[in-house]
């Protein structure tokens, strides 16, 4: 694999920070035990049924008056990004399964829109692993859903949502960033969305959880914020080790090689003529 010197500055310095040139873009692309094929059904599938449940979501809120707050709830709204990768992953899916590996359309993607797509991937599995655990270990009533339709419902947005991206993540290639950048930024958006949520109390009067009512519970509400960022970094840096782990034992099924190690890419461009880099690094994952 021939790497040319334009190919090594479209790396920008921000891009370099978010360790985006560590990430073997063929990833989106491949699975760790089928073939392109296999994974462009498996993820319509999943897909087509998380589409389904996001419409079924808002006509069911529409029609009962709830709609208003529909988008308020971090659930809704985090199906919203589960819905969003994996309609991403299945088109750039397609494209390497057509191209047949080679460069597909997100190979060709400018590099922010890449890093983004990375991020929306890494946000998807951790924010159904913190929802889904939430929800069952602190807010689930039983009496709330009284009618089949919204106990389906209900299993779906915080059950099914992280048996979807679990899926997607084990059977495709994925992995996550160990640098700390990544889960910051997770960790900023919860706070971000716990200033939402109290944007909505001050415009619409109602919390939407009772754990962060800061009108009942006062300053706890402050060490719960905290509480859930710190558990956001540590739920991914344990779901980072899971994915390792999987990666050693079901290596994505491409040939294993990186573009430039983050430590020797600058000696490598000084040492080699001015439009090639002709060395690469063969290595078992990023």
């Amino acid at each position: 694999m021939e790497i040319t010197l334009n190919q090594v500055d479209s790396y920008r310095r921000w891009h370099r920070t978010w360790q985006l040139h560590k990430l073997d873009v063929r990833r989106i692309g491949v699975s760790r035990i089928l073939n392109s094929g296999s994974l462009v059904l498996i993820r319509s599938v999943l897909f087509s049924y998380t589409l389904g449940v996001w419409i079924f979501a808002i006509v069911f809120d529409i029609q009962h008056g709830e709609m208003s707050g529909h988008f308020a709830y971090f659930t809704h709204l985090c199906y919203t990004g589960l819905l969003a990768y994996l309609g991403a992953s299945l088109i750039h899916t397609v494209g390497f399964w057509r191209c047949g590996g080679e460069p597909s359309s997100f190979t060709g993607m400018a590099r922010t829109l890449q890093l983004l797509h990375w991020l929306l991937f890494e946000s998807a599995l951790v924010y159904a692993t913190v929802v889904t655990t939430m929800f069952w270990g602190l807010i689930y009533k039983a009496q709330i859903y009284d009618t089949a339709e919204h106990r389906w419902l209900n299993a779906s947005v915080h059950a099914t949502n992280a048996v979807c991206i679990f899926v997607d993540a084990a059977v495709g290639g994925m992995v996550f960033s160990a640098h700390w950048t990544h889960p910051l930024v997770l960790a900023v958006v919860m706070v971000l969305y716990l200033v939402l949520a109290f944007l909505n109390k001050a415009i619409n009067g109602w919390f939407v959880y009772d754990f962060i009512d800061y009108e009942k519970h006062g300053w706890v509400v402050m060490g719960t914020a905290l509480g859930i960022a710190a558990g956001i970094v540590v739920v991914y840096y344990a779901l980072y080790g899971i994915l390792m782990l999987l990666d050693r034992m079901l290596p994505p099924r491409f040939t294993t090689e990186l573009l430039l190690s983050d430590d020797n890419d600058e000696h490598n461009i000084k040492d080699k003529e001015p439009n090639t880099i002709d060395t690469v690094l063969n290595v078992h994952s990023v």
